[in-house]
C-alpha cells in the first residue's frame, strides 16, 4: 500500500460515528463568524485540509448501507436506511468551518507572499471539495452568501451556481500553485493532506475538476468536454500513482481516527451484496477488507434491509486488523478514481478523442492501483487481471458496466464519492426489494434513497430559504439531485 499502508505511525472531523452526533448544534452554523484578525492564513492549512474527512466520512453509516458494500444488521440502522432522516452532522462541520475558509481568502486576496498565495489556493481546493460534496448529498445548499455575518438568512444557491463558481476557483488555484512550483516555498507542515507539496496538490486538483466534470456530463455536456479537456491535458497532470493520492493519515493514541474505528462494536456486516461479487471474480482485496464469519469460517454477507435479523456470527465482520484500526487514513481522492474517470472519459468521447485502447488502459490500470493500494501481492494482482472482465469487451454499454462496477469496488471507503457515482452511473444494478416480502421497504418503496433531507434545524433558523429550497425535493430522500438525470 506504499504510503498508504494500513498500520499508518503518524499522523478531524469525526462525521457519522454515532446517531447522537448528527444534532450537536443548536444555533445557525451558517452565522458561525471567526474575526478576521484571529486568523493567521499559513496556520490555518491543519483544520481545513483535516476537513476534508468531512464527506468522506459518511461512508461509515449512509454510503455503503444504501450502495451494498455494507449492512446494518439492526433495526436502528435498518430502518432509517430507507427514511427521511434529517442529519446534520456533516452539515454543521462544513459551516463551521466556513467562516475560517473565508476569513483565509479574504486576508490572501491580494497576498504578495508565495507561502501566502499558495495557501489560498489550497484553501481555494478546499472549498471546492467541501461544497461540491455537500451539494452531492442534498442538493442546493447555501453557499454564495453562507458566513457572511451582514446576512442573517442565508439563500439557497442551485448546484449549477456551487459546481460553476468551484470550476472557477480550481482554474485560479490551478495558476496560482503552478506560478509557485519553482519558488521554494516553505509551507507549514500541518497541510494534513500533502505537508505543502505544490506539485500534488495541482495533481489533486486536475483530478477534481475532473470528477466534477464528469459528475455533469449528462446535464450540461458541453462544459463538462470543456473541463476534462482542460483537466487532462494540463501541464501539472492528473493523480498518476498512489503515492500521489490525496489521503489523511490519523493518529494512534491521542488525536485524530479513523471514524470506522468508532464503529467496530457496531451490529454491521458486510453486505451480501459487495461479498457475493468479491467472491465471483476471486478479488483478493476480500480477505484483507474483511474476516471470515465465525460461524462457518467463509466470507459471507448479509442481505441489506431484511425485516428478520439473523445471528450476526454467520457473517463476515470488516476486518479487525487491516479496517478497524484508528490508524487508518482517510481517503478523498484516489489514483484509482482518476483511472476510472480517464476510462470513461475516452470510452464516451468527452472532452478527448474516443478511444477504446486508451479506454481500457485506463480501465485496467484502476483495477491495479486499488489492488496495490490495499496491498495485494504482485503476482495475485497479476492473476486477477488475466480475467475476461479485467479487459473491456462488447459494446459501449456493457464497456460503462464494467468500469462501473470495478469502480464501485475499489470505492470502498470513500464516502459520498461512492454513493454518488452509484446514482450518477446507475451501476451496478441491485436486486429490487419494491414490494418484496421480509425487505423493509421505508419511504423510498425499496429503492435506493438519491439524496438526503436537510437538517431539521434548517426550518426554524433559516425558513424561508428552507421551505423554497426543500419544494424543489418533493419526494425528499427520493427526489435527485441536478446532476443526476438518468
Amino acid at each position: 500500500m506504499n504510503k498508504h499502508i494500513i498500520y499508518v505511525l503518524l499522523v478531524s472531523l469525526v462525521f457519522f460515528s454515532c446517531e447522537d452526533n448528527f444534532d450537536e448544534y443548536n444555533t445557525n452554523p451558517q452565522n458561525a463568524q471567526v474575526g478576521s484578525d484571529e486568523v493567521v492564513p499559513r496556520y490555518q492549512l491543519g483544520p481545513i485540509t483535516d476537513a476534508l474527512k468531512a464527506t468522506g466520512q459518511i461512508s461509515n453509516q449512509v454510503a455503503p448501507e444504501y450502495t451494498r458494500q455494507f449492512s446494518y444488521n439492526t433495526s436502528s440502522y435498518r430502518v432509517s436506511e430507507l427514511v427521511a432522516s434529517q442529519y446534520n452532522g456533516m452539515w454543521n462541520k462544513v459551516y463551521r468551518l466556513n467562516p475560517t475558509i473565508n476569513n483565509v481568502l479574504m486576508q490572501t486576496e491580494e497576498a504578495e507572499d508565495a507561502v501566502d498565495k499558495v495557501v489560498r489556493a489550497i484553501t481555494q481546493i478546499s472549498k471546492v471539495y467541501l461544497f461540491t460534496g455537500l451539494s452531492d448529498i442534498y442538493g442546493d445548499i447555501p453557499y454564495s452568501e453562507a458566513g457572511d455575518i451582514a446576512i442573517q438568512f442565508p439563500k439557497y444557491d442551485t448546484q449549477e451556481f456551487i459546481y460553476n463558481d468551484g470550476f472557477a476557483l480550481l482554474d485560479e488555484a490551478i495558476i496560482a500553485l503552478t506560478a509557485q512550483i519553482s519558488a521554494n516555498v516553505s509551507l507549514p507542515t500541518d497541510d494534513r493532506v500533502y505537508g505543502g507539496d505544490v506539485t500534488k496538490w495541482i495533481r489533486f486538483a486536475n483530478s477534481l475538476k475532473l470528477r466534477l466534470a464528469m459528475r455533469l456530463s449528462d446535464v450540461d455536456g458541453t462544459t463538462a468536454a470543456a473541463k476534462i479537456q482542460e483537466a487532462m491535458n494540463h501541464s501539472g497532470g492528473l493523480i498518476s500513482s498512489n503515492d500521489e493520492s490525496a489521503t489523511i493519515e490519523n493518529f494512534d493514541g491521542e488525536g485524530p481516527e479513523h471514524s470506522i474505528y468508532q464503529m467496530r462494536n457496531e451490529p454491521f456486516r458486510m453486505a451480501k451484496f459487495l461479498v457475493d461479487y468479491l467472491n465471483d471474480t476471486n478479488d483478493p482485496r476480500l480477505p484483507i477488507w474483511a474476516d471470515p464469519a465465525v460461524n462457518g469460517g467463509d466470507y459471507v454477507g448479509v442481505d441489506n434491509s431484511l425485516i428478520d435479523f439473523p445471528d450476526n456470527d454467520n457473517f463476515s465482520k470488516l476486518s479487525e486488523a487491516n479496517i478497524f484500526q484508528r490508524t487508518l487514513e482517510d481517503i478523498v481522492l484516489m489514483f484509482s478514481e482518476t483511472e476510472f474517470l480517464k476510462a470513461e472519459a475516452y470510452l464516451k468521447g468527452i472532452g478527448v478523442g474516443k478511444d477504446d485502447n486508451a479506454a481500457n488502459t485506463a480501465y485496467r490500470a484502476g483495477i491495479q492501483a486499488s489492488l496495490e493500494y490495499w496491498g495485494v501481492e504482485a503476482d495475485a494482482v497479476t492473476a486477477f487481471l488475466a480475467q475476461d472482465f479485467a479487459t473491456l469487451s462488447g459494446d459501449d454499454v456493457a464497456k460503462l458496466e464494467q468500469i462501473a462496477e470495478q469502480k464501485w469496488v475499489s470505492l470502498f471507503l470513500t464516502g459520498t464519492e461512492l454513493w454518488s457515482e452509484v446514482r450518477r452511473l446507475d451501476y451496478p444494478v441491485y436486486p429490487s426489494r419494491n414490494g418484496v416480502p421480509g425487505y423493509f421497504q421505508g419511504d423510498t418503496n425499496g429503492e435506493m434513497p438519491t439524496r438526503l433531507d436537510y437538517p431539521e434545524d434548517e426550518a426554524s433558523l433559516n425558513a424561508e430559504n428552507y421551505d423554497a429550497a426543500n419544494a424543489k425535493y418533493p419526494q425528499v430522500i427520493a427526489s435527485k439531485v441536478w446532476w443526476d438525470v438518468n
